[in-house]
């Protein structure tokens, strides 16, 4: 469930991205999840691409790739938790074509659901959204999405 922002950025008075993040934040909704179209300075981002392939590189091709990439994946999220004064504890990831990868059988939903319920998750924008189903290419590809219609989050433009 998307979430409609009414802050915007004013080229000639910068705005903090705590004055965007706070009023959603702020809303106790089940879900902490932000999309952001650019890195927002001060957050620090996880590349979750770069090291999820460094972590499973030595099973490739093992049967059990499946059960490494999920195991590495939750401990590149939970040692990766950063803590704000301001926002409580977060994490931020970029690079997330990785998790899409059919032959990991991720389920990101149910990744996402539960870090955004857990910690704020804070996404980089990679792709596009078309009716709450987020789509890492700019084409309606259903292997390559992400239904978030049941999850609340807030997609942060051109306004950091």
């Amino acid at each position: 469930m998307k979430l409609n922002s009414s802050a915007f950025h004013n080229a000639s008075n910068q705005t903090d991205y705590m004055d965007i993040f706070k009023p959603y934040l702020a809303m106790n909704a089940r879900h902490k999840l932000l999309f952001t179209q650019k890195e927002v300075e001060g957050i620090a981002y996880v590349d979750i691409g770069l090291l999820l392939s460094k972590a499973i590189e030595s099973a490739i091709d093992s049967k059990r790739l499946v059960m490494k990439a999920d195991d590495e994946l939750e401990k590149i999220i939970n040692s990766n938790l950063k803590n704000s004064s301001e926002i409580g504890e977060y994490i931020a990831i970029k690079n997330i074509g990785i998790l899409f990868e059919p032959s990991l059988k991720i389920d990101l939903h149910t990744k996402i659901d539960s870090w955004a319920k857990s910690h704020v998750l804070i996404i980089l924008k990679e792709g596009k959204f078309y009716n709450d189903i987020y789509y890492l290419s700019s084409e309606k590809d259903s292997g390559y999405s992400i239904n978030l219609n049941d999850i609340n989050y807030k997609t942060i433009y051109d306004e950091i």
